[in-house]
């Protein structure tokens, strides 16, 4: 085997070369609505500026943008599957570009919040609304187990490229028309907003572009006949297996048999009995109550899971809330007077370098394991977040930035290997959408948090409790999924 041969297999690119035309799509979008994101993140904070609101109302903003994110993108991928996988990423590009076309002209804050609100607007940088659940669980759909590590890097270094693309191009784009072309900084940052309308259609033509391939394959309804009347007649029936109006054929207990005589051992028949509580708990369930259907049917491992993941996952989205790109931006322009052609530039490396090291933890993860590869390489970028903001030295202050971009993603790819696979794949995107759906709500109060200390001058003390909050949620995932069983399929 060739050192070129060997070099690409590690990397995963002829993992992602033979991928779907699918994959292929999915990884495009989620390119250029990074692109978009890293375009708005720079300018975001300094916008609000401009239109001379305070840092406490920008903070609230981030915080009202996120919670709206997370009602909208909770209902949007629970029923995903459902209704259709393309057509909700149609409808959250739909969304996204009616936020853009508001921003662009509007200076109103309470319409811009609502706009942001209901549409699609990053005040992170990072991933908002349905997409990322629903294409990550079709990503997943689509590939085998032992390509998912690399498709998920490539997924997340072409996201971390997109978003340093669109912040080093926003950065210069405003700069130059403020310059050389004697635009106004409140007009400069409104043709970003323009440009985010854009992508935003294109975006939503590449989502009608999908295939049936994409859609999970529901099992056709049967006729709901009554498990207790097959029970006595001592046939087979048609249990419920917990997926909608989805049934399974199983064997159901004799009519002579009662629940005392059930031993501990005997598992097949212990799970009838529970399915036959729940079909009966259905038939009796309020019809204004149909909505419970749409919720994901956990089996009792993967509920515990997913209590777990959710609550240590809400740590490190709290900490990523308070130190976001945009209070980051803010925070260089305000203490050190970085002009945005500067901050454009350096967001542009510490994106591109995540991006690199997305690829890395690729490698990395083959050999160790998705958990270790996760705690190792997230770890030192808690560790130095939590002391961004001790020095006074602008120089030092951007190389402690670059420092952390190193591994501050190299436990994204993991992660999401690492969720694809500890639930079913008829979970899958129900949970990942609960996840990231948690993951949004908890992050929604950290912008808020940093906006009172903003006003007051003190975003150091931000930094240190997003680093705490981060370091303790690595901790928690060694100590609580070391050695976990994964699914295979």
């Amino acid at each position: 085997m060739s050192i070129f041969t060997r070099f690409t297999e590690e990397i995963g690119i002829l993992t992602l070369i033979h991928a779907s035309f699918d994959i292929h799509l999915l990884c495009f979008q989620r390119f250029i609505r990074m692109f978009a994101y890293g375009q708005v993140t720079i300018i975001l904070a300094l916008f609000f500026e401009a239109l001379g609101i305070q840092q406490d109302k920008t903070g609230l903003f981030m915080t009202s943008t996120l919670l709206g994110d997370v009602v909208i993108s909770f209902f949007l991928t629970l029923v995903a599957d459902r209704i259709g996988r393309r057509k909700i990423l149609a409808a959250g590009a739909i969304l996204m570009c009616m936020s853009g076309i508001t921003f662009s002209y509007s200076n109103n804050y309470w319409i811009l919040l609502a706009a942001a609100i209901i549409g699609v607007i990053s005040p992170s940088g990072n991933e908002i609304g349905p997409f990322r659940a629903v294409e990550e669980s079709t990503m997943a759909h689509l590939a085998d187990l032992k390509d998912r590590s690399d498709l998920y890097a490539w997924y997340s270094l072409l996201g971390s490229l997109g978003a340093a693309l669109g912040t080093i191009t926003s950065g210069w784009v405003v700069e130059k028309l403020q310059e050389d072309y004697s635009w106004s900084v409140l007009s400069s940052y409104r043709v970003i907003f323009v440009f985010y309308s854009i992508i935003a259609v294109l975006k939503f033509v590449a989502s009608i572009m999908l295939s049936p391939m994409t859609e999970l394959e529901l099992v056709p309804s049967e006729p709901k006949a009554d498990p207790t009347l097959a029970a006595e007649r001592g046939a087979s029936s048609r249990a419920y297996d917990g997926q909608g109006d989805s049934y399974a054929m199983r064997p159901l207990a004799k009519a002579n048999e009662s629940t005392d005589s059930l031993t501990e051992n005997n598992d097949d028949e212990r799970e009838i009995l529970e399915e036959m509580s729940q079909y009966s708990a259905q038939k009796k369930r309020p019809k204004w109550l149909f909505w419970v259907d749409y919720l994901p049917q956990l089996t009792p491992h993967s509920r515990k899971v997913v209590v777990q993941l959710v609550l240590l996952f809400s740590l490190d989205s709290f900490g990523s809330g308070i130190a976001t790109q945009s209070w980051l931006s803010y925070y260089f322009a305000d203490r050190f007077s970085v002009k945005e052609g500067a901050l454009g530039t350096l967001l542009f490396i510490t994106n591109l370098i995540s991006a690199a090291s997305s690829i890395v933890a690729s490698s990395i993860s083959k050999r160790l394991g998705p958990i270790i590869t996760m705690v190792a390489t997230h770890l030192p970028s808690s560790i130095v977040l939590a002391v961004l903001g001790v020095p006074s030295n602008k120089n030092i202050a951007m190389i402690l930035l670059i420092a952390r971009s190193c591994t501050a993603s190299m436990d994204v790819a993991p992660r999401q290997a690492f969720l694809s696979s500890i639930v079913t794949k008829e979970e899958r995107t129900g949970v990942m959408g609960v996840v990231n759906v948690v993951r949004t709500l908890a992050q929604s109060g950290g912008p808020g948090l940093m906006g009172k200390f903003a006003s007051i001058n003190m975003m150091p003390i931000g930094f240190l409790i997003a680093g705490l909050c981060k370091g303790t949620y690595d901790l928690g995932i060694l100590v609580s999924f070391l050695g976990a069983q994964l699914h295979q399929k």
